[in-house]
């Protein structure tokens, strides 16, 4: 028995040993390999060759039924009803390209039912493990298989791109092992893992090894799922699933894009909508269609829009885009969770997830709550076609600030006020990787800001942003009124400041200044977000306006606001010394700016007399 054991154990052996040697480069790491075969034919081609009869060399996957797959379909029947008959509705938009493309692979047909229940034949399907698109292909995988992967293009979302780089894998999984229910296990949860198994337990019987328990329990239920999902899809009557609206397939045409275009100017010149363009093509991240030297660039047009849409490729000719922000997916909170621990799976910082999602630093997450989260190193672009600018017939064009609106970005505004994107990014401080935010104010014009009436701003020097700091504790600690440390940085009301932010300080301050201004209330203010923003107190704003508490203000009521003396600490200086000086009291100048007890003041430090 020992030696019946051994033999077949050292069998396996040299069986594994021997496939994986054929399929070794398949799973290597590393950068991306050759790019798949990218010829694409038009749907007339495909149900051609659906029509004639077919049989893969590499056999069909066994469909066995038994307890285990029929606790999955009485689960599609049941509880995941539903998702099946989105499922289905949906699969028959893309079923006819995909099984085109196993046939041409001489793959089982019937491996398409792993988009059904990977992604449910959505492009944009997103795992929490960053697997994206039908096939569900984490990024190193996909570029491992010859998927490109950047910022214009994800072909993980193409239904035929993807679907070569799923048949390149199963061919692999399926040298390696040879059995299609390995190889199902084996692409859920990885070829080494499911190896290492049949190499201890002396089998490649996939239910043998799912009786004893020795796999994830993700995957052993992914075969007896897939089975269940499959068996349902090819007779869905059978199962009771009548009635349903099956999308129709795709009927579509294939371009070779011969240089760079702008998607949406070709599909205005084409009287095509450009959500029916970008479901053809959801490769494309936005507007802009690259070209790569040595690649074919497909894009797939409507029936019967090939011969226009050839000619017109030279005319939609676009450059690279000026500028580009951030895709994002949406994220699903979990028990447990917090943002650290978002922010460090998904390989992003918390700041980034905060302005993305416009959370404060004291914003609090619920389970259930759908959070954007960008994806790592994957960058779209967006650019607005240089013939669909708006008449700047009503722009004023001696404007100095300009709120950015929904569909907005820099070569729109620019082009508007006559002014050079670099011009706008240089004065706005933007960068390559800056996000436009709808309400944001973009300053127009460099021009100096005015010095302040009260105090004469020289000497500017720069201060950067650390956690937990805020304009108000940043101008305090400087010695300037809030509203010059915004004049000078060119902040608006709205404007966020972030961690590592570089901002112009002033240097050098007068001994004492004060100033007495009038503010008109506006919607929504109260008098804590007016005392924030000239850097003063709500005691001191009610005592001067003779303010009672609980008393209602109204809208276009002037307030009288005096800024506060500042003092700029000199060598030998205490708290005791200065109070004397400006006739106040210890306890009020630790009030005015928030010291802590025994605090120690050093020279140079700026501190705010209350008057």
């Amino acid at each position: 028995m020992v030696l019946k054991r051994g033999l077949f154990s050292l069998g396996i052996l040299f069986f594994i040993a021997g496939c994986a040697s054929v399929s070794r480069d398949s799973f290597s790491g590393g950068e991306r390999s050759a790019a798949i075969n990218s010829s694409e034919v038009s749907s007339n081609d495909v149900e051609d060759s659906l029509r004639r009869p077919y049989q893969s060399p590499l056999g069909d996957v066994p469909l066995t039924e038994n307890e285990m797959t029929k606790k999955w379909v009485n689960y599609f029947l049941g509880r995941g009803r539903k998702h099946m008959d989105l499922y289905l509705s949906r699969s028959s938009r893309y079923i006819p390209m995909m099984k085109n493309v196993l046939r041409e692979e001489g793959l089982p047909e019937d491996l398409v039912y792993v988009a059904l229940i990977e992604s449910g034949f959505s492009p944009k399907a997103h795992s929490r493990s960053n697997a994206v698109g039908y096939w569900q292909f984490i990024r190193s995988t996909g570029k491992n298989f010859g998927l490109r992967i950047d910022g214009y293009i994800d072909e993980r979302r193409d239904p035929v791109l993807s679907t070569r780089a799923a048949a390149a894998y199963f061919k692999a999984l399926y040298n390696l092992f040879g059995s299609w229910h390995l190889s199902l296990a084996a692409y859920n949860t990885g070829e080494n893992r499911v190896k290492n198994r049949v190499m201890r337990y002396y089998t490649r019987d996939f239910w043998e090894l799912a009786r004893r328990r020795t796999l994830p329990r993700e995957t052993r239920n992914y075969v007896p799922k897939f089975i269940a999902a499959a068996l349902i899809a090819r007779e869905p009557e059978r199962y009771g699933f009548s009635g349903l609206s099956f999308e129709p397939p795709l009927e579509y045409d294939a371009v070779e894009a011969t240089n760079p275009i702008n998607l949406k100017v070709l599909a205005e010149k084409l009287s095509i909508d450009l959500d029916e363009m970008k479901r053809l093509n959801p490769k494309f991240r936005g507007e802009y269609v690259p070209n790569y030297p040595g690649d074919k660039m497909m894009i797939r047009v409507p029936k019967g829009y090939m011969e226009r849409a050839v000619a017109l490729i030279p005319e939609v000719k676009m450059d690279r885009p000026a500028y580009v922000y951030q895709d994002h997916f949406y994220y699903r909170v979990r028990s447990g969770d917090t943002l650290s621990h978002i922010a460090r799976r998904h390989r992003t910082s918390v700041g980034a997830i905060r302005r993305l999602n416009g959370l404060g630093r004291r914003s609090m997450i619920r389970v259930g709550q759908r959070l954007k989260v960008p994806q790592r190193g994957e960058m779209v672009a967006y650019v607005t076609p240089q013939n669909s600018t708006r008449s700047s017939a009503n722009v004023n064009q001696d404007a100095t600030y300009h709120t950015v609106r929904r569909g907005e970005n820099l070569t729109l505004i620019a082009r508007r006020y006559g002014v050079s994107i670099q011009k706008l990014k240089e004065i706005n401080q933007l960068t390559q990787r800056s996000v436009l935010r709808i309400g944001q104010r973009l300053k127009l014009k460099d021009e100096e800001p005015p010095a302040s009436s009260s105090q004469k701003i020289e000497g500017n020097s720069s201060h950067i942003v650390s956690r937990g700091e805020n304009l108000t504790q940043i101008a305090q600690k400087y010695g300037m009124s809030l509203s010059d440390l915004k004049t000078i940085n060119r902040l608006g009301r709205k404007s966020i400041i972030h961690v590592g932010q570089k901002l112009k300080v002033s240097s050098r301050v007068s001994r004492k200044t004060r100033k007495v201004t009038y503010h008109r209330v506006k919607r929504g203010e109260n008098l804590t977000l007016i005392a924030q923003k000239y850097g003063v107190t709500v005691q001191q704003i009610r005592k001067e306006n003779n303010i009672r508490p609980r008393t209602v203000l109204y809208v276009g009521k002037k307030l009288k606001v005096t800024v506060d003396t500042v003092h700029v600490v000199k060598r030998g200086e205490n708290l005791s010394l200065i109070a004397d000086k400006y006739n106040v009291s210890v306890k009020d100048i630790v009030k005015a700016n928030d010291l802590p007890k025994k605090s120690l003041i050093a020279a140079g430090q700026a501190l705010l007399i209350p008057n």
